[in-house]
This record gives structure tokens, sequence and C-alpha cells, in this order.
């Protein structure tokens, strides 16, 4: 009789751990942000490096890192996009399959678009940027809560201090989290192998 209770106990409490385990979800890396609107204002349009325009139309269907910076920032820029290279290289090489993409957004408007697309292609040739306008710049930092501004100037190369965060937008356009500093290249793949579908 005892030894019935027993079996008994001991095939719940392994019932109840699979279905604690089974029901398990996995929490990202990221910060999460809980907004539905879209990352760009409604009915913008930029100017990309691979299309003649851009707009929340282009972010839908695939994951998309975001990252604000410049292409005369001597260290956090390129240090950045080449760890998410790394990451792009790391599924790459484990033979993972995902829609991922990568999109630069320069804070120094008076950066070409052919000078924006040298340095993001130098780190990987799938990597996109954006050049703006004044205005467009500002309501879009002011819409996704991005901080920068000219510090220094030397000749005619410009310094910023700015937001170091990675966004991300999910396949609709819409932002759903950001990475901040330091950026971790492990936690940025795994986040996207079990989490960006």
């Amino acid at each position: 009789m005892n030894i019935k209770y027993i079996f008994l106990l001991i095939i719940t409490i392994l019932g109840l751990q699979g279905l604690i385990m089974f029901n398990t979800e996995y929490t990202p890396h990221y910060t999460k942000l809980s907004t539905e609107r879209s990352f760009f204002p409604e009915n913008s349009d930029y100017v990309s490096t691979g299309n003649s325009s851009f707009s929340n139309e282009d972010l839908k269907g695939a994951h998309t890192l975001i990252f604000f910076g410049y292409t005369n920032c001597p260290d956090y820029c390129p240090d950045t996009l080449m760890k998410i290279r790394q990451v792009f290289k790391k599924l790459e090489n484990n033979g993972i399959e995902r829609d991922i993409r990568m999109l630069f957004i320069s804070v120094d408007t008076s950066d070409d678009l052919l000078k924006i697309k040298k340095y993001v292609e130098y780190f990987d040739s799938s990597f996109q940027g954006l050049a703006t306008k004044d205005s467009e710049l500002k309501e879009l930092a002011k819409r996704v809560g991005v901080y920068y501004k000219e510090i220094s100037m030397d000749g005619s190369v410009k310094f910023f201090d700015h937001t170091s965060a990675i966004f991300i937008t999910n396949k609709n356009a819409n932002l759903i989290g950001l990475y901040t500093p330091p950026v971790n290249i492990n936690n940025i793949f795994e986040d996207i192998v079990n989490s960006f579908y």
C-alpha cells in the first residue's frame, strides 16, 4: 500500500516537472519595449544604400537590428558593426537561417549615401545604411528615444556623442526592444535562434 502511494507521488512529481519544463518560455537578453507603433513615422520615406527609398514597408518580413552611429566614429560604431557581423557569421557557420537584417542610420547628416554605403558594406555586404536630413533625423530620434549631439570638429570631420543601443524591430516593423552596451555576441545569437521567428 505504501509503495503504491510512493509510486503515485513520484509519477506526480515527474509529471509536474515535465509540465513546468514544457511551459518554460525563452527569456531574451534584450530589454523589451512594449510598443505597437512602427519604427519610422508613418508616411516617412528615407534614402537607403540598398534601395532608392526606405520606409516601414522595407522593415516588414524580417527582424532588423538598427544602430545609430556615424562614419567617422573612431571606436564604438565600428566595434558594434563588427560584432553584429560576427553574429551573422556565427549564424551562417551553424547553418541557421533566420530573416534578420542590419540597418545603420547615420547621426551625421553630412554623411552622404555613397560614404555610408562604403562604410556599412566594409563590415558586411548585406548591411544597409540610411542617410537623413536634419528634420528627418530629429523626428526619428525623438520617436525612438535616440540621443545625439555634435561634440567637436577636427577640420571637416565631426565627432558625435550618441546613443549606443542596438534597436530591434519585428517582422511587422514594430520596435520591440533594444540591446544596451556592452554588446554581447553570444546573447544576440541566442536571441536570434530562440525568439526571432
